[in-house]
């Protein structure tokens, strides 16, 4: 890339690049979930260790108490953060430096910073995987098409996997940049550029859509053995879910071959985001307010007659909810995004993770009313 297009560059972009911001939303991630972890424990009461398990359900050796995960959770996330924070500032130090004379700047410099995000992701990943066996595991049976281990390591699965979904469009950023690392690592604009050459056109909607892959295959692999026929409708049903978000990918791939864009992907986008909504009331926080199955009715109940939260916290966590997943329908109708370029995009990503913040907060009092009490919260 030249000096002129350089210039044009936005400013955001060069002061967070977007793989750069991709490894601070993961560590922000890990923030809000540390946070989650010792609010649910110490001011809720919540019993976590019944609820994420850290050791084989049928090991020898006694499961961690909730003090013990939350300690551990802290330890690791404070040792990630002293790795790449300061890791994150040099690599954007020298970003500058190199934009302000790239003619100037060595080959070998310019690659060894455009390859430091990648760096930095690997290393938090390993250093995750290494802290925790359970994590380790659970993500190489994840990435074995989509594994998932029954009940009582489930719920282990479900939130990482769930949470990845939340990590998608991050994801295709990161692909972005992984496109033109693969393909031009010494371009000096390798990290701030959503230019993706032809050979790798798609490669970033490759990366992108992989979460909800691996979610439809774990809701097929839980058809399969499942051994009620409410399990197999909730199994099937959960399936198709995740596989609204494949004709949303068809069409983007469409629109970028043809240049336009088709409204048809609206209206996929808005049965993806009020089916999802309904199934995170109903389904995952087990709410009745939607729920119009036999057993709901029988119910009769908005809520739910166990609760850990105050009842306005469940009304707040619904609208924020639902409104999230809708905030493309502003941006649609007015004709313009909330924000401008680059910190637009940031604002999606942030909003995406919050949702799925609230989400585990929600999912987690479910698990633990279930655990308490005869009353079954639906899986």
């Amino acid at each position: 890339m030249d000096n002129k297009h350089l210039q044009k560059a936005n400013e955001f972009a060069i002061d967070f690049p977007i793989p750069q911001r991709v490894v601070a939303l993961f560590l922000a991630g890990l923030w809000l979930w540390l946070w989650l972890l010792h609010v649910l424990s110490k001011t809720f009461n919540i019993d976590l260790a019944k609820l994420i398990l850290t050791h084989d359900p049928y090991d020898i050796h006694p499961q961690t108490s909730s003090s013990k995960l939350v300690d551990s959770t802290r330890k690791c996330v404070f040792r990630i953060t002293k790795i790449i924070l300061p890791w994150y500032v040099i690599t954007v130090l020298l970003l500058h430096k190199t934009l302000e004379n790239p003619l100037e700047t060595p080959a070998w410099l310019v690659c060894l910073i455009n390859i430091s995000p990648l760096c930095q992701l690997i290393a938090t990943f390993a250093v995750l995987l290494s802290w925790s066996p359970m994590l380790c595991r659970c993500f190489k049976h994840i990435l074995k098409f989509g594994d998932i281990e029954s009940r009582p390591l489930r719920n282990n699965y479900i939130l990482i996997s769930d949470t990845m979904t939340s990590f998608a469009k991050p994801m295709i950023d990161f692909g972005i940049y992984l496109s033109n690392l693969l393909t031009n690592p010494d371009d000096v604009a390798c990290m701030i550029t959503r230019n993706v050459s032809p050979p790798l056109l798609n490669f970033d909607l490759l990366i992108g859509v992989t979460p909800a892959t691996i979610r439809l295959l774990q809701s097929l692999r839980e058809w399969r053995r499942s051994t009620s026929s409410h399990e197999a409708r909730c199994s099937i049903f959960n399936a198709l879910k995740y596989a609204c978000n494949l004709p949303i990918l068809v069409c983007t791939v469409v629109a970028r071959a043809s240049g336009g864009t088709s409204t048809n992907i609206y209206w996929f986008m808005l049965a993806n985001s009020l089916y999802g909504f309904w199934w995170d009331l109903t389904m995952d926080w087990n709410l009745g307010v939607f729920n119009f199955s036999s057993n709901g009715m029988r119910r009769n109940e908005i809520l739910r007659s166990q609760r850990t939260y105050p009842r306005f916290f469940y009304f707040t966590a619904a609208v924020i909810d639902l409104g999230l997943r809708l905030i493309w329908l502003w941006e649609l109708f007015a004709g313009g995004s909330v924000f401008v370029g680059e910190l637009n995009f940031l604002f999606q990503h942030c909003a995406e993770i919050f949702r799925r913040w609230l989400w585990i907060f929600m999912k987690l009092d479910a698990e633990a009313c279930k655990s308490m009490g005869p009353e079954k919260a639906q899986e």
